[in-house]
């Protein structure tokens, strides 16, 4: 009898990790030309350390749309010099979508800077973030 409950205790456990994933959050929306540069998070807010954020392009109607290649970067102002963080930006399963890889070593406001270069020619956006 406990053989047969071990799988349904794992499949519920799967179900329940795999819904929570895919929720995400709007921390960020910023004009670019025609563009909307939406960035979204699994969590409520910018982590520092580690994190993954989704970055989506969308046109005045919503559609996304995709921009080709896109290159980020983090920066914190700091007394001196100031703190770099790195984003590494991929594209994503959608066209228009793309995942980013973060590493911001430490909580407070960062700017966030977005570049691309695609079919319809390059262009550009910075964000300030609060980083928790």
């Amino acid at each position: 009898m406990t053989k047969r409950v071990w799988p349904v205790f794992l499949i519920l456990g799967l179900v329940a990790c795999t819904g929570t994933s895919s929720k995400l959050t709007e921390l960020q929306r910023v004009k670019s030309g025609n563009l909307d540069v939406v960035v979204l998070s699994p969590h409520d807010a910018l982590k520092h350390g580690k994190d993954t954020l989704v970055i989506e392009f969308r046109s005045a109607d919503g559609t996304l749309v995709d921009v080709g290649d896109v290159k980020g970067g983090a920066s914190m102002s700091m007394s001196g010099t100031p703190m770099l963080g790195s984003v590494d930006v991929r594209h994503g399963d959608q066209k228009g979508q793309y995942v980013a890889d973060t590493q911001l070593d430490m909580a407070g406001t960062w700017r966030l800077t977005l570049e691309w270069k695609g079919p319809d020619g390059p262009g550009s956006v910075s964000f300030s973030g609060s980083v928790q």
